[in-house]
């Protein structure tokens, strides 16, 4: 019956928010003229609405005291928010409750018996559905409550009224702001926002899925997962190594935002690629959206116009800490990384903290592997003289500035990761130097790296001028990485802790062909860590089950979490 009245045929967006007129259309009769007559079904209809998170505020002529007392009457004036009875035009009034609310027009409908009204708030927002709820003529009340019926206000279940308390927050903020006559970076600065990234959110997924398919002002990839087929393709994405993704939990001292935020990115040697990025508009302008890609280090794609936010600005967001829990201080405050290894260390390091010096696998401008665990890049003496060497700045990859970086961090830093079993288990080890040392130098050139240099035939010439291959045994390999440790603890502050990353010996067909050698470094490391505190040694196959292996070498999202877990909880 309701579906088919025409006035409902405007509503064609899914609506947040109903803005009701008070006289004549929430209630028959004019308060200021004498007595007005309830209409059951209209407070009804309002409760109906926020139980199902979709929100009621008012415009309305009236003097606000008297409303509000007939409201408080009706027991209906805490389901409001944002109120604006006051004597003044209702165009303006309304979009500056949108505006307020952070809300687009397109998600709105108001409610009005006066038709100068609808068509003076349709000037101002254009979008928004105005319906008009003008009475019959023998004076009986317009029957709005056939608005429940309709799919666009369908909302979801939220009894709780989370949803409700969400915009009671930004009530008390916006008074607390403009009695503070603060600007809004100050104002942001004293409300102490907290930022808790949560990596572990399988069961959590419907809040994944509704981000994703539901935000729209600052969705800034806008690809929705609505099919199985799709849910599907996202599960298999998050197993994949080199995949970052987090569900984004807000609070500051005025409430709980909750979950209002989703990401997921790739990092790849040639690129991070941006899956999702999606925000709900309840944090808008709190700089939310900016700080997270601040800290996901401003991966660069194409952004998914239109957008309420651009995300450079601001550039700087220092009103926003991250906290492993609420209540606690800054997560890593003061708590610097220091990373040296493979690309998959990246991972782990995401969940352990922000601020962190990486020496981790990466292209060189030819597209080149360059690879950090390297017992020279250790070992080598920190010499001016071979800054401009030809080996170091044709061959290796990093340089004298990086060695000598890497000599600071270790130093400074809190917590250091190592990764180095590549620097065991490779035989393209060589030396360089000069005609009164020729072999002073070390230095590890991967097999993609060797294969693509000496295809160019003037740098394999000079490959054989400046380089000597050591044919080192298993034991001389392992005494390189040993000594790589040991330079390590010696630099390292007495209250640091060294984490070295243990290789597995059982899972994967790498694993299979190369057990030995993985056992051996195993023992090695084991006997390392016993013999130094400080230093302890990470048994992947200890902590990471079997099913969050991709190969022997690199783990699911789950898997980096939980090496990640494993090493703040030490």
């Amino acid at each position: 019956m309701y579906m088919s009245d025409p006035r409902f045929a405007i509503i064609d967006k899914d609506v947040k928010v109903v803005i009701w007129d008070l006289d004549e259309t929430f209630w028959n009769g004019t308060l200021s003229e004498g007595d007005i007559t309830p209409v059951q079904a209209h407070i009804d209809l309002v409760h109906t609405l926020v139980d199902r998170g979709i929100m009621c505020s008012i415009c309305s002529k009236n003097d606000f005291e008297q409303a509000k007392a007939e409201l408080v009457r009706l027991g209906v004036w805490d389901k409001f928010v944002f109120p604006h009875i006051e004597w003044s035009p209702k165009g303006q009034a309304v979009r500056s409750i949108l505006e307020r609310m952070q809300l687009r027009d397109e998600n709105a409908l108001f409610l009005d018996d006066n038709h100068l009204n609808l068509e003076e708030v349709k000037y101002f927002s254009p979008r928004i559905a105005c319906l008009d709820a003008t009475g019959s003529t023998d004076g009986s009340q317009s029957d709005l409550s056939g608005l429940a019926g309709l799919p666009q206000l369908r909302g979801k279940d939220d009894r709780d009224h989370a949803r409700l308390q969400q915009y009671r927050v930004l009530e008390t903020k916006e008074q607390a702001q403009i009695s503070g006559n603060l600007s809004n970076e100050e104002f942001l600065r004293q409300s102490d926002i907290q930022i808790k990234i949560i990596a572990d959110f399988e069961d959590r997924m419907d809040r994944v899925y509704e981000l994703i398919n539901r935000t729209n002002q600052l969705n800034f990839t806008k690809q929705r997962v609505t099919t199985d087929e799709q849910k599907a393709e996202l599960q298999e994405l998050l197993r994949i190594p080199g995949v970052h993704a987090g569900l984004i939990h807000v609070r500051d001292k005025y409430g709980d935002y909750g979950l209002v935020g989703f990401f997921c990115l790739r990092r790849r040697f040639n690129g991070t690629v941006v899956h999702h990025f999606a925000f709900s508009c309840r944090t808008l302008n709190m700089g939310v959206e900016q700080w997270v890609w601040n800290h996901l280090e401003r991966p660069e794609f194409e952004i998914a116009k239109p957008v309420a936010n651009s995300l450079d600005i601001p550039a700087e967001v220092g009103w926003i800490r991250q906290v492993d829990e609420f209540g606690d201080a800054a997560a890593n405050a003061g708590g610097q990384l220091c990373l040296v290894g493979g690309c998959d260390l990246q991972q782990v390091s995401f969940y352990c903290g922000s601020e962190r010096d990486e020496f981790v696998n990466k292209p060189d401008d030819d597209g080149l592997i360059v690879r950090y665990d390297d017992a020279g890049f250790f070992l080598n003496p920190r010499e001016q003289r071979i800054a401009n060497h030809w080996a170091l700045n044709h061959v290796a990859g990093h340089n004298l500035a990086e060695m000598e970086a890497l000599d600071k961090s270790l130093k400074a830093s809190d917590v250091i990761i190592l990764s180095m079993f590549f620097a065991f288990l490779t035989k393209n080890l060589f030396t360089y130097g000069f005609p009164d040392e020729t072999d002073r130098y070390l230095l590890t050139i991967p097999p993609k790296r060797l294969f693509g240099l000496v295809r160019q035939p003037k740098t394999a010439i000079q490959m054989l001028n400046h380089l000597h291959h050591l044919d080192l045994d298993e034991a001389q390999r392992l005494n390189l990485v040993r000594r790589s440790f040991e330079k390590t603890i010696g630099l390292m502050r007495p209250d640091a802790k060294l984490f070295i990353l243990g290789a597995a010996e059982q899972i994967g067909e790498q694993a299979a062909r190369t057990s030995g050698a993985r056992a051996v470094y195993n023992t090695m490391c084991r006997e390392f860590c016993e013999a130094h505190p400080g230093a302890i040694f990470i048994d992947v196959e200890k902590l990471v089950p079997a099913e969050e292996f991709v190969d022997s070498d690199h783990y699911t999202r789950k898997g980096y979490f939980k090496i990640a877990n494993f090493i703040n909880m030490a």
